[in-house]
């Protein structure tokens, strides 16, 4: 069985499928551990009882002695009956079993296949260490080898639905000039009326005979009269001077 090193938490893991115990050695791999392996459940009840481990990973389906029954061996002995065990099993079994666990703080219950970032975390909160940094692998563990996979069935395609509701056009931009501005017409002034003109009569034509006659006044209103100073009156035209008539031929016989 080898010595233990008494500076690291000695965890013990109880399987007898060599998959998963190599997956539980590399996921259990770490300075602070010392990992202890066993492959039955008679030689792991053995171990358990020899060497104190502080932590036990077993599985429930083994040849020899199961693993209830070591389970069961274990917590009716007063020297190892306040070790933590960690039983592994698929999900479908031992539902009574499960139920029991609940709320323990020495005993705790996983399904198969298991998520390695919960195995490393209830690992931790049992040892009270803080030992992995990363919570998943870098790489892929043995466990997702030995696990069958099974090819899910193409399913079969579709044609693209077309969109229901049309494109819609891009809205233009408003105009950002403002339009121009009108400037309204002055409206035209009111147009007084023009004041009535005084025609002026000519003097009217002087004969030798006629007497001198004195220029025509058109009679205006006394608004006219007002607005308008008087025009001075010419002086009558001097009359043109006569000349005495010739003496006919008979008076000249007459001498």
């Amino acid at each position: 069985m080898g010595v233990v090193d008494k500076t690291k938490k000695l965890v013990l893991t109880i399987e007898d499928q060599p998959a998963i115990a190599e997956l539980l050695g590399f996921l259990l791999d770490a300075t602070e551990l010392e990992v202890k392996r066993s492959d039955n459940g008679a030689e792991g009840l053995e171990m358990i009882q020899k060497l104190k481990p502080d932590l036990v990973i077993m599985d429930v389906m083994m040849p020899t002695m199961d693993g209830w029954q070591v389970f069961d061996t274990v917590r009716q002995n007063e020297a190892t009956q306040n070790i933590p065990i960690i039983m592994l099993s698929v999900a479908r079994q031992d539902p009574e079993r499960r139920v029991a666990f609940r709320g323990s703080h020495l005993d705790f219950y996983m399904t198969k296949p298991f998520d390695v970032v919960s195995l490393r975390r209830l690992v931790q909160e049992v040892l009270g260490l803080e030992i992995w940094i990363k919570s998943t692998p870098t790489s892929p563990t043995p466990m997702e080898a030995a696990q069958p996979t099974q090819t899910p069935s193409p399913e079969p395609s579709s044609p693209p639905i077309p969109p229901t509701t049309p494109p819609t056009s891009p809205v233009p931009d408003a105009p950002t000039s403002s339009p121009p501005t009108t400037t309204p017409a002055p409206a035209p002034e009111p147009t007084l009326p023009s004041e009535p003109t005084v025609a002026a009569v000519p003097p009217a034509a002087v004969s030798p005979t006629s007497t001198p006659s004195t220029e025509t006044v058109v009679p205006t209103t006394p608004a006219d009269a007002a607005a308008s100073p008087p025009k001075p009156t010419e002086p009558p035209a001097s009359p043109a001077p006569t000349t005495p008539p010739e003496p006919s031929a008979s008076s000249q016989v007459k001498e």
